[in-house]
């Protein structure tokens, strides 16, 4: 079944909006068998959307559309499409009373230009929008699906979720066509060139299927493509293929698909009844807001401290002046001290505690930027590692955070 996404709005063709919304229902439409084959984002010009149209109606079985759906003179998908469709612009009884009752719950009134947004293509099914006032609303004709959503994400979300994923997933059963499902594991502490060698050769073990290596800061995804019609002839050779990866790698693997590392490593802490607080300098509290970002985390992580100055070092954390006189902020004997420290303030079992030159200033011969001293301290055993990273310094300070979470998490995995 392929699929093509159609992103409406001038400020996205412009840049000044990233369109996170293209890549996220890509992800979400590929992963149920559907094979994308084209983004493209049009102005807020009717001729522009209806020549796009005209054009991917040959080749896709289904176009999503994503904004243009407001209430304003620029919003357009809507007279656009009932014009494409030779249809007409219906006031909508149901999403009137939603209006109605989604104003009244924020004391607002319903105004004429509220009012616009009840009105939807005659022949069209309206899709609910319980979080927002503009509904989405599908066509189908000559056997292609087109459907126009909200350009705010979580709208979006909300009627890709409870209306267009399962339409989709229906449609390609019925179809019984061959298509391509993508699955992907996760692995941290080893490099894209040495988790290769690991795994070998794949044409060895893949047979039809693919595998492609995939890094970023945290470490390296392993995306499983896999080929068949039948779905549990598709989830048998995903874990054939997967038992392979793990017998090769396994060490290195830590989840699967949406996981994070700091959520993985919190559902270890919270089996072994285990908790941790944080010491930080160059991350500037993103390895806290990494762990804070995990639903549930005061559960495990018990609190931070940003030390950004030698000062603040010695009077929260009790690192030593000596040491940072004759060695440095930025020294194994710091990080262990920072580590160390925070975990004796917090009552934690663990500790971690991350100092280094993130750039793109003041490094030093010794010292030059992107390097970083992380130490994980626990009740019986610390590990304090020397990183060398580059000399951007946002790049730096991520790469941090994905490499003190993937020591904690071979401690306690």
């Amino acid at each position: 079944m392929n699929v093509a996404l159609i992103t409406i709005g001038d400020e996205v063709l412009i840049g000044q909006i990233i369109n996170g919304n293209a890549a996220w229902i890509a992800d979400v439409v590929t992963r149920i068998g559907c094979r994308v084959v084209e983004h493209c984002t049009v102005a807020d010009q009717a001729t522009q959307l209806t020549q796009t149209l005209d054009r991917l109606r040959d080749t896709c079985d289904v176009l999503l559309l994503t904004g243009g759906l407001g209430p304003t003179h620029d919003d357009i998908t809507k007279p656009v499409l009932a014009d494409y469709f030779n249809d007409v612009l219906v006031e909508s009884d149901e999403w009137m009373s939603h209006l109605h009752i989604w104003m009244a719950a924020r004391g607002r009134e319903v105004t004429q230009r509220n009012a616009g947004q009840a009105l939807v293509p005659s022949t069209a099914r309206v899709l609910s929008n319980p979080i927002g006032t503009a509904p989405g609303i599908l066509f189908e004709r000559d056997d292609v699906i087109v459907v126009a959503m909200p350009g705010v994400p979580d709208e979006m979300k909300g009627i890709m979720r409870d209306h267009v994923v399962p339409l989709l997933e229906d449609r390609i059963r019925e179809q019984g066509a061959e298509c391509t499902q993508y699955y992907t594991m996760l692995t941290t502490g080893i490099a894209e060139s040495s988790l290769a060698d690991l795994i070998g050769e794949p044409s060895e073990f893949l047979g039809s299927s693919t595998l492609a290596f995939l890094p970023n800061y945290q470490g390296v995804r392993l995306r499983i493509g896999v080929i068949a019609v039948d779905h549990h002839d598709r989830e048998r050779e995903r874990m054939r293929i997967a038992s392979i990866l793990r017998e090769r790698a396994g060490r290195f693997i830590f989840g699967h698909d949406d996981q994070t590392l700091s959520e993985v490593v919190g559902l270890h802490l919270k089996e072994r009844n285990e908790t941790i607080a944080v010491a930080e300098s160059c991350t500037g509290g993103l390895l806290g807001a990494a762990f804070t970002d995990v639903p549930g985390s005061s559960a495990w992580f018990h609190g931070g401290v940003l030390t950004y100055t030698n000062e603040a070092k010695v009077r929260e954390l009790g690192v030593s002046p000596s040491d940072l006189n004759n060695v440095g902020a930025v020294s194994e004997e710091v990080a262990y001290q920072m580590a160390n420290g925070v975990r004796m303030k917090f009552g934690t079992t663990y500790g971690i505690g991350i100092t280094g030159v993130a750039g793109p200033d003041g490094g030093s011969k010794d010292k030059p930027v992107g390097t970083v001293w992380i130490s994980v301290v626990g009740p019986v055993d610390h590990i304090t590692i020397k990183h060398s990273f580059g000399n951007n310094r946002r790049i730096n300070r991520e790469r941090s955070v994905g490499a003190a979470l993937g020591m904690l998490w071979k401690i306690v995995r």
